[in-house]
């Protein structure tokens, strides 16, 4: 198997168990207090529409080829970052 399909299917994995992440997320902010519940739920919405764009980023990357898919593969992993940082913190502030 290629390094870009290597890639490619690393990638989907880590967007699943990210969404993975978010469904627990939620199921959290689902048991919080009515106080909290409201902000949590914002949280895993803005999380979800990351995800969302990371899954477009993706999607666009696999049709990608040559020098677009090494420039395009560099912003995806960019985004993946903030993404990985932006759950993460929202898990931290979870506990």
């Amino acid at each position: 198997m290629e390094k870009r399909d290597l890639y490619l299917e690393k990638m989907s994995a880590q967007v699943d168990q990210y969404g993975a992440k978010l469904a627990e997320l939620r199921g959290k902010a689902a048991e919080a207090n009515a106080d909290m519940k409201l902000e949590y739920l914002n949280q895993v919405e803005k999380l979800e529409g990351k995800r969302d764009g990371l899954k477009e980023k993706y999607e666009e990357l696999k049709k990608a080829s040559g020098n677009s898919w090494e420039d395009m593969k560099e912003g995806t992993e960019n985004a993946w970052n903030e993404f990985k940082e932006a759950v993460s913190k929202a898990t931290e502030h979870f506990k």
